[in-house]
């Protein structure tokens, strides 16, 4: 444009800026903030809104609330997405008591947050390991007549997991399908591993099928967890069996499988010969050893 002698206008800038933020740049979108300001031009809360979205994408919290207290500055009034963009760069820079208080400055703004923005402040709570500011942030958007959604409920689940909440999470499950919600693989995964905090090994079992159930298909991590409960409550059977499903569904085993089997084993009243000592050995030679789950069977007991 410039070379053709057209001078960009406000209008230009900010789409130039949108395509940085969706490409995950936000330094050549921060460039081109400034760059209107040098050519005497005005953003507008268009433009600022995209440069903040840029600075969530890149992780860079401290730069989203600079701009945002820039505009009042510049007396242009944030919108809810800008905000909403805000909020979510204080999640990923683990700023939940900052993200609480953009929720807040939103209201005293006479802006109404939606449930993008309600989600992103639970999932900031979530990372914070706050388990009761995010339940109360579900609860404020029943009150606030908005329905939460998936991503809603499954940081609410990941919170009540990280906070030790076996039970409000399995909760949180049930009130998602009483609310005709379809719990995903990151709300399973996320219920899995809080019954792994509070040693629920029958209720992890029973969420790993139900999954199967709803047609969702177990990644590793939904195993890991349903292995590592059994490993916590010295269940080794079914943490084998776990491991046998995975190899039988194609699912992709690491180290922590094997290993957390071997814990699991170890834990147990029995002693299989020489097993243990495979952690000197190496995992590689388990792994070539193990190829037949047969020879788990200690005395010719099945799994």
């Amino acid at each position: 444009m410039r070379e053709a002698k057209l001078e960009p206008d406000v209008i230009s800038y900010s789409a130039g800026i949108s395509a940085c933020e969706k490409g995950k740049q936000w330094q050549p979108a921060l460039a081109l903030l400034s760059e209107m300001w040098e050519a005497k031009l005005e953003p507008n809360v268009i433009s600022y809104s995209a440069a903040i979205s840029a600075c969530e994408k890149g992780e860079q919290w401290q730069r989203a609330l600079a701009l945002l207290s820039e505009m009042w500055e510049a007396k242009l009034e944030p919108s809810v997405i800008s905000y909403n963009a805000g909020i979510s760069a204080c999640k990923k820079g683990e700023q939940w008591q900052r993200a609480l208080a953009l929720l807040s400055e939103m209201r005293e703004a006479k802006l109404e947050p939606n449930v993008i923005s309600y989600s992103a402040g639970i999932s900031a709570c979530e990372e914070g390991e706050q388990w009761q500011r995010a339940l109360a942030l579900l609860s404020e958007m029943r009150e606030a007549k908005l329905e939460p959604n998936v991503i809603s409920y499954s940081a609410g689940i990941s919170a009540c997991e990280k906070g030790g909440q076996w039970q409000r999470a399995l909760a949180l499950l049930s009130e998602m399908r009483e609310a005709k919600l379809e719990p995903d693989v990151i709300s399973y995964n996320a219920g899995i591993s809080a019954c792994e905090k509070g040693k629920q090994w029958q209720p992890a079992l029973a969420l790993l099928s139900e999954m199967r159930e709803a047609k969702l298909e177990p990644d590793v991590i939904s195993y890991n967890a349903a292995i590592c409960t059994s490993e916590r409550c010295s269940q080794w059977r079914h943490a084998f069996s776990l491991l046998r499903v995975m190899r039988e569904r194609h699912v992709e085993t690491n180290d922590i499988s094997y290993n957390l089997c071997i814990t699991a084993y170890e834990r147990s009243s029995r002693n299989l010969a020489g097993l243990s000592c495979y952690r000197c050995i190496g995992l590689s030679r388990f792994r070539v050893s193990c190829e037949a789950l047969s020879v788990w069977e200690p005395a010719g007991e099945p799994l």
